[in-house]
């Protein structure tokens, strides 16, 4: 096989070299996955490495394309710089590899890992083409493009949200006067006569703009869209998000206003695909407007394609692609053993799981998705009944091991989650350990004090190779971040469970009224 008309290469030669490739690729996308599927803020990351790799084959069989800018050439043209960056980058992908695997779900860690995996492909097709132009020209934005399935760092996102929010809120207000409909603000939150109407995330505005940029993006190129053009595309999609989800909030709050709050969730959803289809089409005719405008641009003939690429007699560069494939073999184990080192003199782990009583009426409770989206649980159930004068409500989670970072759900305790919910907490136990079925569950309760009588919340995170249990809330900063990682602890599994229950006056009460419960509902030893 000739490739480039530079190298004879035969094809297991070629799919060997191929292997560091796709192995960074799998490990990208695979860590990925879970926010695409997870999160409804980024469910498009799905489609971008296909359009990657359409964008790609499409510049393979164009071999045309816009000068990228110069401090890129200048970058890849200075070849002394080439096998630090190289080695650099793959010296990187060790540490991250590690901290990814104590923090799944930290986003910093995301970018590391995709910079790292992106910045390796190109240096690996320069050694292979050794062409700097014809990398940058041909290779640059379709592989670059990957970056905008990468989700933004909280740091970045959470004030870009709230600004969004406060716009959508202000001017929505304002209208809402023009009209006759009386409207006041409170933070995230338009109070209308029938009650008020928050505005999370997607009404934020912030879920269409990331959308219309990958859109923008990508028929930029398709297209093959000057920069300038290119430009004047994603600002466009960034003013239709603007004002398409300005005008669905302005629907809902007429909405709410009119026939009550019950009707906004009726209309959230169905507004929402409406000003997304209302974006995407607006810069479909707008691209293709900017393309009637754009001179065509001619394929190039055999001839000149083939004088992109430099004819050399020299072999293909294969011990570069086998190195690198040593290296990332060499990094993989150092951090399988690393955990399995450290965890190999932890407890075995005990696990249990809930069986609801067949005897009792149960109603079984929705739980929201964006639950799932912040707490990222692999199993959950939250059911509500009555027995013996006392009301019962049960919420179930499981976390498997990896799902999540280590100290994750130390982040969502009953005073956090309970606090954010609106309700006051008048009283919290000392920690105690409850006996159900031969194990010692580690619970705290609460006593609220916003209610018109007594409820008591108890709650128990179990992890399933735990050491020592703790109960104090902590943030997941950087210190949380990495001291599990240098004391080389995963996410060996975790459950919890939560319970609310009325009818008792005390805490002596609801930790017998509980611990009987669990004896009847508790199954130790099912995963």
């Amino acid at each position: 096989m000739i490739i480039g008309n530079k190298y004879r290469i035969s094809v297991v030669q070629l799919l060997l070299c191929a292997l560091p490739f796709l192995w960074l690729w799998f490990v990208l996308i695979n860590h990925l996955r879970v926010e695409w599927t997870l999160n409804a803020q980024y469910a498009y990351g799905w489609a971008v490495p296909f359009l990657c790799v359409f964008l790609i084959w499409q510049r393979i069989r164009m071999q045309v394309g816009d000068r990228q800018p110069m401090v890129f050439e200048i970058f890849f043209s200075a070849k002394r710089l080439l096998l630090p960056v190289t080695v650099g980058l793959a010296l990187l992908y060790l540490p991250t590899r590690l901290i990814q695997e104590a923090n799944p779900d930290w986003r910093l860690v995301s970018w590391g890992l995709a910079i790292e995996v992106i910045g390796l492909t190109f240096c690996l097709l320069y050694v292979a083409f050794r062409d700097s132009k014809f990398v940058l020209r041909d290779f640059f934005f379709p592989i670059a493009y990957f970056l905008v399935a990468v989700p933004w760092p909280s740091a970045v996102e959470g004030p870009i949200i709230q600004s969004f929010t406060r716009m959508d809120v202000a001017a929505t207000t304002e209208i809402m006067g023009l009209f006759g409909i009386p409207a006041i603000p409170h933070g995230n939150v338009i109070e209308v006569a029938t009650g008020s109407v928050g505005i999370d995330e997607a009404c934020s505005g912030i879920r269409s703009f990331q959308a219309t940029l990958m859109v923008s993006l990508f028929l930029g190129e398709w297209l093959r869209l000057g920069s300038k053009q290119r430009l004047q595309l994603v600002l466009s999609g960034f003013l239709f998000s603007l004002l398409f989800n300005f005008m669905r909030l302005c629907v809902l709050v007429s909405v709410a206003s009119r026939h009550g709050i019950a009707a906004v969730s009726r209309w959230h959803d169905p507004t929402g695909v409406t000003i997304l289809l209302g974006c995407l089409f607006g810069l479909w005719f707008l691209a293709h407007w900017f393309a009637r405008k754009n001179p065509k641009v001619e394929i190039p003939s055999p001839k000149t394609s083939r004088s992109r690429v430099s004819v050399a007699n020299s072999p293909f560069p294969t011990f570069a692609f086998f190195g690198l494939a040593f290296w990332l073999l060499i990094a993989e184990t150092c951090v399988t053993n690393w955990y399995r080192y450290h965890e190999a003199r932890m407890p075995s782990p005990v696990t249990w799981d809930i069986k609801w009583p067949v005897n009792l009426t149960m109603r079984q409770l929705p739980i929201a998705p964006e639950t799932r989206q912040i707490l990222r649980y692999d199993e959950a159930d939250s059911r509500a009944w009555q027995a013996d004068d006392r009301s019962w409500q049960v919420v179930y989670l499981r976390w498997n091991p990896g799902s999540v970072a280590t100290r994750l759900t130390y982040n969502h305790t009953p005073e956090v989650c309970l606090t954010a919910s609106g309700h006051r907490i008048a009283e919290m136990s000392a920690p105690m350990n409850l006996t159900a079925r031969g194990l010692e569950f580690p619970f705290r309760f609460y006593r609220l004090g916003d209610t018109p009588q007594p409820v008591f919340v108890g709650y128990c995170l179990w992890e399933d190779r735990a050491t020592s249990h703790a109960f104090n809330t902590a943030s997941l900063g950087w210190g949380n971040r990495l001291g599990p990682v240098l004391e080389g602890q995963r996410n060996t599994g975790q459950r919890s469970i939560e319970l609310v229950i009325t009818g008792v006056n005390d805490f002596n009460s609801a930790r017998d009224a509980v611990e009987k419960l669990l004896n009847d509902i508790v199954s130790v030893g099912n995963k």
